[in-house]
């Protein structure tokens, strides 16, 4: 009887040593902030400066790319698809021609466009972002900036479309595609949008920026020094989006 009694008492402390083993990982894990570097309006002038960067500091990035660009530059989508730390998704083969009431204005006419842009960068997946528009339809979840284009996104996951919006943008100038603000600027917008829970999900944070912002050496430079400052932060975490929750 002893040695029955001992045993449980043996087997009951190893449970919960292994349950509070579990229970300290599982909390660690919540602690992780991740964030998802990704490009839009690709391929263009910055492809590859922005594939350089990512091989030179070996962490997942995401590129929206659009089918039109694709086809004036299949060298760099080559280098996009061959780089294991990238993923490519969809922005639409035409980027609405720039006139985004009027693209939006038929729904069936954006699902048509997104199909064609899957079809000729032959995408593997259906990650996506809307062209103009801040809109999310993630797993059943959904968030909308304007009106125009609500419709389309709904029809667009109808069809199994997964659109990611935007947490925080790295902007830049219209004109000359250079960005606006600093690394440290952008890291510090970072910081404080997790730590105020302004995201789309808590503690994971969505990142814009334009493959057009990284042309020249010293834009290419400043996407290193944030990609340094977000690898130094305790708890950071650079995600690749195909694994967004």
């Amino acid at each position: 009887m002893k040695n029955i009694i001992y045993g449980l008492i043996i087997l009951l402390s190893s449970f919960t040593t292994n349950s509070q083993a579990q229970s300290i990982e599982q909390n660690a894990h919540k602690k992780v902030k991740h964030i998802y570097l990704t490009f839009d309006d690709g391929p263009l002038n910055g492809s590859r400066r922005i594939n350089d960067a990512v091989l030179a500091e070996k962490l997942p990035i995401f590129v929206m790319l659009v089918g039109e660009h694709a086809l004036a530059r299949p060298k760099d989508v080559k280098l996009y698809k061959e780089n294991k730390f990238i993923g490519v998704g969809n922005h639409s083969y035409s980027h609405a021609n720039n006139r985004y009431k009027l693209y939006y204005s038929t729904p069936k006419g954006v699902l048509n466009d997104f199909i064609r842009n899957k079809d000729t960068l032959a995408l593997d997946n259906k990650i996506g972002r809307l062209p103009g528009r801040n809109m999310w339809r993630i797993k059943g979840r959904s968030r909308n900036d304007v009106s125009s284009g609500i419709a389309a996104a709904d029809l667009l996951a109808k069809n199994g479309f997964s659109l990611f919006g935007w947490d925080l943008e790295w902007a830049h100038d219209p004109h000359t595609g250079k960005p606006i603000g600093a690394a440290e600027d952008i890291f510090k917008e970072i910081e404080k949008k997790l730590n105020n829970d302004k995201t789309f999900t808590k503690s994971h944070i969505v990142l814009l920026s334009h493959d057009e912002m990284f042309r020249y050496q010293y834009e290419e430079s400043e996407l290193k020094k944030l990609i340094d400052l977000l690898k130094s932060k305790d708890g950071y975490k650079i995600s690749q989006l195909k694994d967004y929750p």
